[in-house]
């Protein structure tokens, strides 16, 4: 049964075929329409083209077709080659129709040597430059641009795969996958094919009507190879495609960090990534299990259901015990105190349970189905427990489940006050980049916290929706210390967090724990105050914009755990170009990285902006000046706004900037082209610039202080968001 959802299918960060009888096979894409406006022009006579190749072979050839309406004259154009493996494609610079043909074969010459058996290698032709004249049959040429798809993969025949059951009978693999990138959840049932000769598998109707391939090593190690899902995403024009992380990056290293691995048992793991040209959607684990023969152990589960009031009055716990078919009956008991962590004790309650005796001063039950009712236990600390007996009636595992019996309410953790909030008058602390917390408590012996931007908090919470937001708070949350802990039980305790960015909400979540680990959670939410355009003086001219600057800013240094958050000074120069353009020198901090921006002042915002630019080669690898909002990073579409509000000139985002940018990095790319592709995710320094000031030299104090404040990094896919410590 599917149970499947697409949840990234617009959020860009980013067929199968029968058994092939022939050696080689030629996918055809769709075919020129000489009664369509393509009938004008000079054109490939298919949009795409796929050949598949012997996996002996080292070289093939494709041969595409260039047509034109008329026949007379020679006719030449011009080719233009392509693609993510291009190198790998050998095409003719020119190719000449010659006089009384309509069409010509051009050869394409291709390179095996590194196509991978189950993946495939593609790019893509374009006509660049083309004669002015047709002949004199032929149609005027316009400008567009035609191209053709060109791929070439190794022949793969698939068969049924088999396993032999319990009965020593041959049966059709079946699969279930767990979904966990571009889609969720988990299909069961998928039939699996296995390549002739090869160690390559195929799920089919994995996603959208397509097949999943991947290759097994004889290291139980994996490779997924580029494949479409079969999701044609209309925002991008093309094909979503999967692939590991290695394959993406042509890195065999990655796999270190994203491993694509089968245990030997029957389940695979593999990090994937979902992708198109511009960029990715989503990457993350995803496992594929090998369906095998029903498993009949007798399974059990134990729920504790809450306090309830009986018609006299009386508050007990109810406690519900759920089987499987496979339970012929069990017994039921509860004990004292918690025992869930004990071997030793769960060995000596199921011990006593086989020998018929109680192992603590209550009733033991023998029951045969599904059951509930209410238990007569004192307030305090409890672990249910029940034995379950298989078909044959012999003793099988001792199920558990610990609970707290407190009818008054008088072991309930929770926060007595609890406050977050900005102070806007408070000279300690600026209500622009500063957020305080109250909090006082009762019955809490351990205690966890979050401060995340709000956006952010959304993001994660609805991407781990399968935890509780106990759990998750818990799992993600920095440790209160004993000493803020005893304070918070008794009169309370007031810390603030620094450095935020401003004009943004902000959710700080604390899950807190009594002395037997029942858990609450709270949350607030509160903004920092910010700054706008609207606020720039517009008395300043461009004048006013030149010359030295101190720059205060908060900047950040990423590690692979955490990230050090200083508050730092260092010089900005400006100064005139020409007319209204500038140049700005000092915005690396860098002794060894000084690029020199250009920027540009608007007469009608009083402000001087500054754009996502290359900045030249950082060392072997070419920078760019990129913005990010916290949630994406921009090398393109982004400007920042500087402007004068009283006497400090501040950084805010312009109009019309892909994101509500507050931050700049000089991003790492591996060519001079920036892309997805080619982008390191790494940035000079590892360091980011955000909340940044500027006063001139002349009004700037000789001296100044910085605070420093300690950030977590919480990462999910692998992306990377920042979680705030009180100070």
């Amino acid at each position: 049964m599917k149970n499947l959802e697409n949840i990234l299918a617009s959020l860009l960060i980013i067929g199968a075929c029968g058994i092939f009888a022939s050696c080689s096979k030629t996918q055809e894409g769709p075919i020129y329409n000489s009664n369509g406006d393509d009938g004008k022009e000079i054109h490939f006579i298919q949009s795409s083209i796929g050949k598949e190749f012997p996996s002996d072979m080292t070289q093939g050839t494709i041969d595409v077709q260039i047509a034109r309406p008329g026949n007379r004259g020679t006719y030449s154009v011009r080719l233009l080659n392509r693609g993510d493996d291009s190198g790998l494609f050998s095409v003719p610079d020119v190719v000449t129709i010659p006089d009384g043909e309509y069409s010509v074969s051009v050869p394409v010459e291709v390179d095996l040597s590194k196509l991978i058996m189950g993946s495939d290698i593609s790019t893509t032709l374009y006509i660049r430059e083309r004669d002015a004249y047709l002949g004199d049959n032929s149609a005027y040429v316009s400008q567009y641009t035609d191209k053709i798809d060109v791929s070439a993969s190794f022949e793969i025949i698939w068969e049924p795969y088999y396993r032999t059951d319990a009965s020593g009978e041959q049966v059709r693999q079946t699969a279930t996958f767990h979904y966990n990138g571009f889609y969720t959840g988990r299909t069961s049932g998928l039939e699996v094919d296995k390549a002739a000769g090869a160690d390559i598998y195929r799920i089919n109707d994995w996603a959208s009507g397509v097949g999943f391939k991947f290759i097994l090593r004889e290291d139980n190690t994996c490779v997924v190879p580029a494949q479409s899902i079969g999701y044609f995403n209309s925002n991008y024009n093309e094909y979503v495609q999967v692939s590991d992380m290695a394959v993406y990056q042509g890195d065999e290293r990655m796999y270190a960090s994203y491993p694509c691995t089968y245990d030997g048992k029957g389940t695979f793991s593999f990090y994937l990534i979902y992708y198109v040209s511009e960029g990715y959607f989503a990457k993350g684990e995803e496992r594929l299990v090998f369906e095998s023969d029903a498993d009949r152990t007798p399974l059990m589960a134990i729920d504790f259901d809450g306090i309830e009031t009986t018609e006299t009055g009386f508050k007990a716990p109810r406690l519900s015990f759920y089987v499987n078919e496979y339970v012929k009956s069990y017994k039921a008991t509860v004990v004292s105190g918690d025992i869930t962590s004990d071997p030793a004790a769960l060995a000596g309650v199921r011990s006593k349970l086989i020998a018929g005796e109680a192992p603590g001063p209550y009733p033991v039950l023998t029951l045969y189905a599904d059951h509930s009712e209410l238990w007569s236990v004192p307030g305090g600390n409890f672990t249910a427990v029940a034995l379950a007996y298989d078909e044959e009636g012999t003793p099988c595992d001792l199920y558990h489940r610990r609970f707290t019996c407190d009818p008054s309410g008088i072991y309930v953790p929770e926060a007595v006050a609890f406050d977050f909030y900005r102070e806007d008058s408070s000279p300690a602390y600026s209500p622009y980049t500063s957020l305080l917390w109250h909090i006082q408590t009762a019955n809490v012996s351990a205690m966890k916290y979050l401060c995340v931007r709000t956006d952010i908090y959304e993001y994660l919470v609805n991407a781990n929706r399968d935890m509780s937001l106990a759990d998750f708070v818990s799992k993600n949350g920095n440790s209160v210390s004993d000493e803020i802990l005893a304070s918070a039980n008794e009169d309370g305790f007031t810390t603030a967090f620094t450095n935020l960015v401003e004009g943004l909400e902000y959710t700080l979540a604390v899950v807190m724990y009594n002395e037997f680990g029942d858990a609450a959670v709270e949350e607030r939410k509160a903004f920092t105050l910010g700054r706008s355009i609207d606020d720039f003086d517009k008395t300043r001219t461009m004048d006013d914009f030149l010359g030295a600057f101190r720059a205060t800013a908060i900047t950040r240094v990423t590690g692979a755990a955490s990230t050090a958050v200083f508050t730092d000074n260092y010089r900005i120069d400006i100064y005139r170009q020409n007319g209204s353009q500038v140049i700005i020198n000092g915005m690396s901090d860098m002794r060894d990285f000084t690029p020199e921006l250009t920027g540009y002042y608007d007469e009608d915002m009083h402000a001087v902006i500054v754009g996502t630019q290359a900045c030249g080669k950082y060392r072997d690898n070419y920078a760019f000046l990129g913005m990010s909002d916290g949630f994406s990073t921009y090398w393109g579409g982004c400007e920042f706004a500087i402007g004068y509000i009283g006497d400090t000139l501040y950084w805010l985002s312009a109009p019309g900037s892909s994101g509500n940018v507050y931050q700049y990095q000089f991003l790492l790319f591996s060519s001079d082209q920036p892309t997805s592709n080619s982008y390191l995710r790494e940035s000079v320094g590892a360091k980011s610039w955000s909340n940044v000031s500027m006063i001139p030299f002349a009004l700037a104090p000789s001296s100044c202080s910085g605070g420093s404040c300690a950030v977590r990094t919480l990462s999910l896919s692998g992306i990377s968001f920042e979680s705030h410590l009180c100070d």
